[in-house]
C-alpha cells in the first residue's frame, strides 16, 4: 500500500508560470446552515494567475439555501443555478452536478461539498500540482461536528486510512475509493467517459465510482496530501443521519468491480483472524508465535498509518489507533452487512 501512495504523490509544486483556469463546482441542498461558512471560505480564496469561477447548484432547496445564495451572487465569481427540475435516469445530487458540469467554462473542474470550506491557499494548492497531462487530482478532507470542535476523532483516523487507499489505488491505477468533498477532474475526461451514464441511477457514488469509470481513460492521477490543498467538512451531531450517510455509502459495494470485492472479502477475513487470535490470546490457549504475529500486526498499521497522517500534518491523529483497531472492524463488517440491505433514508 505504502508504494502505491508514493507512486501517487505530485512529483513537482513549483507554480506554472501560464496556470489554468479553473471552474469550482458545488451542489447545495437544505444547507442553509452550512451555507455562511462555504460562502466566507469561497470570498477568502486566494488568487492565483488565472480566471477562476464557482458554480453552485441550488438543488430542490426547500430551506433557505436559494435566499441566501442569491444574495451572494456575482461577487467572488460566483454563478448560481437554481435546479428544480429532473433529468430522467439520474437520483441523488448527480443532477445537480450534471448542470453544473455542463455550465462550466473551463475544462479543470473542482467539486465540494456545501458542508465544507476551502483552506484560503485551496486554488493555488490545485494550480500548484495541474499539468497539461495531469487528468484527476484527489485531495485531503478534515471532518469536525462543529465549529471549535477537535479533529482528534476515530472518523479522522479511519478517513485517514480510506486517503491511504484511495492514494494507493491511484498509484497503482485500480481505483479504490475517493472523495467528492476534495477532488478534481477535467470536464474534458468526464465527458470522454461517457458521464454518469450507467451509474446515474445510484443515490451516491459521485466520487469513486466515477473515478472508477473514468480510470481508462485517465493519463495521469495523483492524490495532493498538502495542506494548501485541503478542506474541513462539518457532518453536524444528527447521529441519525450519520447513521444513513453510512448505510448508503456500503449499499453501492455492488457496483464496485471485482478487485475491490476481492479486497473488502480479504479485509474481512483479516478482521475475523484478528479476533479469533485475540480471544484464544484471552483464553490463554496462544503462544509466543501468535503473539509476535499480532504485534508484527500492530507495528506495520500503526507505521502505514502514521507515515500518511504525516503527509497530512495530523500525526498526533495517529493515538486513535489503539481504539480504532477494535471499533473500526466491526463498523467495516456492520455497515457491510446492513448497506446490502439497502433502506437508507436520505435528504
Amino acid at each position: 500500500m505504502e508504494l502505491g501512495l508514493r507512486r501517487s504523490l505530485p512529483k513537482s509544486d513549483n507554480l506554472p508560470s501560464d496556470p489554468e483556469p479553473i471552474s469550482v463546482i458545488i451542489a447545495a441542498k437544505n444547507e442553509a446552515h452550512n451555507l455562511p461558512g462555504l460562502l466566507t471560505s469561497l470570498a477568502q480564496l486566494e488568487s492565483i494567475d488565472a480566471d477562476y469561477e464557482v458554480i453552485i447548484v441550488n438543488d430542490h432547496s426547500t430551506d433557505e439555501s436559494l435566499k441566501i445564495l442569491q444574495n451572494w451572487e456575482g461577487q467572488f465569481g460566483i454563478r448560481v443555478i437554481d435546479f428544480q427540475d429532473e433529468i430522467p435516469g439520474y437520483i441523488g445530487k448527480k443532477a445537480a452536478l450534471q448542470k453544473g458540469i455542463e455550465a462550466a467554462q473551463y475544462d479543470v473542474l473542482a467539486f465540494t461539498d456545501a458542508d465544507c470550506q476551502l483552506a484560503p491557499t485551496w486554488l493555488i494548492g490545485i494550480a500548484r500540482v495541474m499539468r497539461p497531462d495531469l487528468d484527476y487530482i484527489l485531495g485531503y478532507a478534515t471532518i469536525y461536528r462543529s465549529v471549535g470542535d477537535t479533529d482528534l476523532r476515530l472518523v479522522n483516523f479511519e478517513r485517514s486510512i480510506y486517503y491511504a487507499l484511495g492514494a494507493a489505488g491511484l498509484g497503482w491505477k485500480k481505483p479504490i475509493t475517493s472523495s467528492a468533498c476534495n477532488h478534481i477532474y477535467r470536464k474534458s475526461l468526464f465527458e470522454k467517459a461517457g458521464g454518469f451514464e450507467g451509474i446515474s441511477h445510484i443515490a451516491s457514488g459521485d466520487d469513486d465510482l466515477l473515478l472508477i469509470k473514468m480510470m481508462p481513460y485517465i493519463r495521469k492521477a495523483i492524490y495532493n496530501p498538502a495542506p494548501q490543498m485541503q478542506v474541513v467538512c462539518y457532518e453536524g451531531k444528527n447521529i441519525a443521519k450519520l447513521y444513513h450517510k453510512n448505510i448508503r455509502r456500503a449499499s453501492k459495494f455492488r457496483y464496485h468491480p471485482p478487485y475491490v470485492k476481492a479486497l473488502s472479502a480479504f479485509i474481512f477475513v483479516y478482521f475475523a483472524l484478528f479476533y479469533v487470535a485475540l480471544i484464544r490470546l484471552f483464553l490463554g490457549s496462544g503462544d509466543i508465535l501468535l503473539l509476535s504475529i499480532i504485534m508484527a500486526k500492530f507495528l506495520t498499521e500503526l507505521h502505514l498509518s502514521q507515515s500518511h497522517l504525516a503527509l497530512v500534518h495530523k500525526t498526533h491523529i495517529g493515538i486513535l489507533y489503539f481504539p480504532q483497531i477494535f471499533v473500526f472492524p466491526l463498523q467495516f463488517v456492520y455497515y457491510g452487512i446492513r448497506g446490502t440491505l439497502g433502506k437508507y433514508r436520505w435528504k
